[in-house]
């Protein structure tokens, strides 16, 4: 990769957070010592003439956005030198946010910088590095491009701080950079605005969110979009204001199922057990393929309803028709459900059927559903199993061994297991420290 143009240079592999504005500034460029990348083995089907620059961008571009970037570098033999503008660069890093490959973008960089500076202070380029590393997760190097390199931010640079600021659960400054850009004229897109109303549901700030929901209304220019209505029932239902949730829910013209999920999940996730359930038998009527996420939200209401084992049950061969594999999500949800509801010989199926490797809450939830039901040798068996895999005890482990050594009055176990707590540092941790003090009373 980059063969035909030898002032391309590699750079060694980064990890994402570890990337410095330093390090950006010092990347060294030495003779090419290795290819990118392989070069492609099929040729671009259309005849490429030096002469004509202008199909020759498009076609970079094409290649750009279709996540084509190795064959959009290989297109750049076709160019001469000083034809290669600003604007290539900037369709390059743009593949490499499709692809999210850092290593690539931080190669593309460097070249730049050896450039000069008629490239590294050019405002599209510049956009188009805060925006690679904000959506590559590289949060000190997009941070400080953006508030102390770019010169002129626009839109597009900072959709992707808020966004990056959002996802990292920096909440309370993404919502900050809302107002802070809206300060400075620019207006909130649809995807600046479900950024900030995830940000408001992080927060549960319900009146910072419907202060964005009235934007929304205000501009008129978010009707058709279901991401930003999606985002909306989302921040709503987080924030427990169910009946603001259901009014945009219901007055959604095409539902996704994100919409859906996120309806489900507000109302298990608050108790509203009932509610969780009808609403996914309606989707399920309207013709709706559930997901795992779905699932999940169902299963988790279903937990709390003796009245709903059937459906749980349903839910169970729904999720193996649709070939869902039992991985740690879904799996602890479907575990979660027949343990509640003590169909215990189910959830050692399920346990013993999930597919990746098994964490804490698995293992956990196992335990507990033994302890809750006096199935102690059960539990116990189960904990020296968890030792032999070399799975670390922790506060809901204890918490279950220590109901154990109540139940049973099992002092000697009792003591083992305080003094186990105190060597391992739990014996600050409440939950633990509440089954202390009820084995010693």
């Amino acid at each position: 990769m980059f063969a035909a143009n030898p002032e391309f240079t590699t750079v060694p592999e980064t990890h994402p957070r570890s990337v410095s504005m330093h390090c950006l500034a010092c990347l060294p460029v030495t003779p090419n010592t290795q290819q990118l990348s392989q070069h492609s083995k099929s040729p671009p089907k259309q005849q490429l003439s030096p002469n004509n620059n202008t199909t020759i961008h498009n076609h970079i571009s094409f290649l750009c956005k279709h996540v084509r970037i190795k064959e959009a570098i290989n297109t750049l033999s076709h160019l001469q030198h000083n034809n290669i503008g600003p604007n290539i660069y900037g369709e390059l890093l743009q593949g490499c946010v499709y692809a999210r490959d850092l290593n690539l973008g931080l190669q593309i960089h460097a070249h730049i910088i050896k450039k000069g500076s008629f490239f590294t202070t050019n405002e599209y380029i510049e956009s188009k590095l805060v925006i690679l590393y904000a959506k590559c997760g590289v949060t000190d190097a997009a941070f400080h491009l953006f508030r102390n390199v770019v010169k002129n931010q626009n839109l597009f640079s900072w959709a992707a701080i808020l966004g990056l600021q959002a996802r990292t659960g920096f909440s309370k400054e993404a919502l900050l950079s809302y107002v802070e850009m809206m300060e400075k004229g620019f207006c909130p897109d649809n995807f600046v605005v479900p950024n900030a109303l995830k940000a408001c549901g992080a927060l549960k700030w319900v009146g910072f969110g419907k202060g964005v929901h009235g934007y929304v209304v205000k501009m008129n220019d978010f009707d058709d979009c279901v991401y930003v209505a999606t985002s909306l029932v989302d921040m709503y239902g987080k924030c427990g204001a169910f009946e603001d949730a259901e009014k945009v829910f219901d007055d959604m013209p095409e539902k996704n199922v994100i919409a859906w999920n996120s309806m489900i999940a507000a109302y298990a996730q608050s108790g509203m057990n009932m509610e969780a359930v009808g609403l996914f038998k309606k989707m399920r009527f309207q013709g709706v393929e559930p997901t795992e996420v779905t699932l999940s939200g169902f299963f988790s209401a279903c937990a709390n309803l003796k009245v709903a084992i059937e459906e749980g049950k349903q839910g169970h061969a729904l999720a193996v028709k649709m070939g869902f594999e039992l991985g740690n999500i879904l799996g602890s949800s479907i575990l979660n459900f027949y343990s509640k509801v003590g169909l215990i010989e189910e959830a050692e199926l399920v346990f013993r059927n999930i597919m990746v490797l098994k964490d804490e809450v698995t293992w956990n939830l196992m335990i507990s559903s033994y302890v809750q039901f006096g199935m102690f040798e059960k539990a116990l068996e189960m904990c020296s199993w968890m030792r032999e895999k070399n799975m670390r005890f922790d506060c809901v482990t204890l918490s279950s061994l220590l109901a154990i050594a109540a139940d049973t009055r099992d002092v000697e176990l009792g003591k083992k297991l305080h003094g186990f707590c105190i060597r391992n540092e739990f014996d600050s941790d409440v939950v633990v420290l509440s089954g202390v003090v009820d084995m010693y009373a």
